[in-house]
């Protein structure tokens, strides 16, 4: 990854098809952890564009007000564009990459600290798997 590139978080980073979110929650081959504040399903993928490609969900059953379910899904997105070297470095030598969905499980909004640190966790236990 070229240093210009490493913050950025592009459309191709985003998972926005239906089969694979379909085939991400269905189960089969997927694997899941969940660290507070959010709950994190991930499947390995063949890789095209990106080694690793995710998808922000915060239910409105847990946020009833729009304003914070997008603010809770700018912090998830911005600590993950942040961090996502560590993952992205461990995977530069392997054909596959990974589909990871965040789902948020807390019922209140968190600070940005705490978001980054719980990041900061699950990146490192995906990179340690490879």
């Amino acid at each position: 990854m070229e240093l210009k590139d490493s913050q950025l978080f592009k459309k191709a980073e985003r998972i926005t098809s239906k089969l694979l979110i379909d085939r991400l929650f269905e189960g089969e081959g997927t694997s899941s952890m969940t660290v507070f504040p959010f709950r994190v399903v991930y499947m390995r993928i063949p890789k095209k564009d990106v080694p690793v490609s995710i998808l922000v969900s915060v239910p409105k059953k847990r946020f009833h007000n729009a304003v914070d379910r997008n603010r809770m899904k700018r912090l998830i997105r911005e600590a993950y564009r942040r961090q996502k070297h560590i993952l992205w470095s461990s995977m530069s030598d392997t054909d596959d990459g990974y589909a990871i969905a965040f789902i948020c499980i807390s019922s209140k909004l968190c600070s940005y600290q705490v978001v980054y640190k719980s990041m900061n966790k699950v990146l490192n236990r995906l990179a340690q798997e490879e």
